[in-house]
């Protein structure tokens, strides 16, 4: 090699050939050490970093195209197993490693990212008590969303009704393992909050998300982002049984509650029927022994009022008013036939006096009344009594009216 060098060489000659050399040479390593002074470039998304173990040292760089492919945020002290190629920078002539992949060492990959995303949402706030929806005490209808077939929804059931059988269970099948688990249960949780208090469903009190135990690896959809946001958007309270006692996963910590295992949310939200019925004994029982002994107070009341000065006084003035009446009454009476009998005496004394200037009495004793016809322009014939000869001329007809009938008659002269 030394041979076929010129003799004299430039900086960047001699760079570009130590250049070529290193990168056929380190073209594919992987390498485990320790990060330290680490840099993301906030303008680039670049990152810049020292690998390290205890004796040397190394300058690393990982392209933005391949950082954005991490599922965690690489920090100062985790060690990992990176995969790349040797570069050299032959601007400054200085060697670095130029990182495809990075993975944890000592900690686990999914571990890693369990922490780290428990620790993102934390600081925003996605686990605080004040966003967790309280649970109806007397649930009516409850959602699952779990697997159609296997142990949790048969415990479930099983627990539930025990414990209370007055309410209605809505199974919502969802896949609870693999790539695709996390997006089945968010369409779900999507779709009851979208039909809830339909024709299609009615009002839906709690959903609860269940599966039975399993590794990480097996409950890692429970620790999927955009279903941790999906629980924490929910309109309807969510209940988180996922895995055993021991297991945690994001899902626990942004519901409104956790419980241990899918029995447990069983036991957890839904009242014990027999504590329920016994409320209702002593409520029941209070009731009556409040009601009879308002009862009791209120008749007692009622005899005291009865019985007091007070109370008859009214009774006592009533029945002076009604014996006022009755002699109003009576003296109303007296008025009237005193009034009737004047009445009856003043129209007898008339009737006597009209008697007496009655025409007819007169005609009696002999005398009779001439009437004398009139001209007018009525169609019915008129007449006058003639009280005077002269009223009388030749050829005038007159009526002459005795007591017991009636005579015409033609004066002659």
């Amino acid at each position: 090699m030394q041979e076929s060098l010129p003799q004299i060489l430039t900086v960047s000659e001699l760079n570009k050939n130590i250049k070529d050399v290193v990168e056929q040479n380190f073209r594919y390593v992987n390498i485990i050490g320790e990060i330290s002074n680490f840099k993301a470039h906030t303008a680039s998304g670049h990152f810049y970093f020292t690998l390290k173990d205890e004796d040397s040292q190394i300058s690393a760089v990982m392209w933005r195209n391949r950082a954005e492919s991490l599922i965690y945020s690489p920090e100062d002290g985790l060690k990992v197993l990176v995969t790349g190629r040797v570069t050299l920078f032959a601007a400054r002539g200085t060697y670095q490693l130029e990182v495809w992949e990075m993975k944890p060492r000592g900690i686990g990959e999914m571990q890693l990212r369990f922490e780290q995303l428990k620790q993102k949402l934390m600081e925003e706030g996605l686990f605080d008590a004040e966003h967790k929806k309280s649970l109806p005490k007397y649930p009516q209808n409850i959602a699952i969303l779990t697997s159609r077939t296997g142990a949790v929804i048969h415990d479930f059931i099983k627990v539930s009704k025990r414990r209370y059988p007055l309410f209605n269970l809505y199974l919502c099948p969802v896949n609870v393992q693999g790539d695709d688990a996390a997006t089945s249960i968010i369409g779900a949780l999507k779709g009851i909050q979208k039909i809830s208090g339909t024709k299609l469903l009615p009002d839906i009190d709690i959903i609860v998300i269940a599966r039975g135990g399993g590794s990480l690896e097996d409950l890692m959809p429970f620790n999927d982002e955009k279903l941790a946001r999906a629980i924490f958007t929910c309109k309807i309270p969510v209940v988180s049984a996922v895995g055993h006692e021991v297991d945690f996963t994001i899902c626990d910590f942004v519901s409104d509650l956790r419980a241990p295992t899918p029995s447990a949310a069983a036991e957890l939200i839904t009242p014990n029927i027999k504590d329920f019925i016994d409320t209702i004994d002593n409520f029941s029982y209070f009731s009556r022994t409040f009601v009879q002994t308002r009862l009791d107070t209120l008749k007692s009341s009622l005899r005291n009022i009865e019985t007091s000065y007070y109370f008859n006084r009214p009774k006592d003035i009533i029945h002076d008013y009604y014996q006022q009446l009755d002699d109003y009454s009576t003296q109303l009476n007296d008025c009237a036939k005193e009034k009737i009998k004047y009445y009856k005496q003043t129209i007898s004394h008339y009737k006597k006096t009209l008697h007496h200037i009655n025409p007819e009495v007169n005609l009696k004793k002999g005398y009779a009344i001439v009437n004398k016809k009139i001209e007018s322009d009525s169609l019915f014939d008129e007449t006058k009594i003639v009280t005077r000869a002269s009223q009388l001329k030749k050829e005038d007809e007159v009526d002459i009216k005795f007591y017991d009938n009636k005579k015409k008659a033609r004066i002659s002269s």
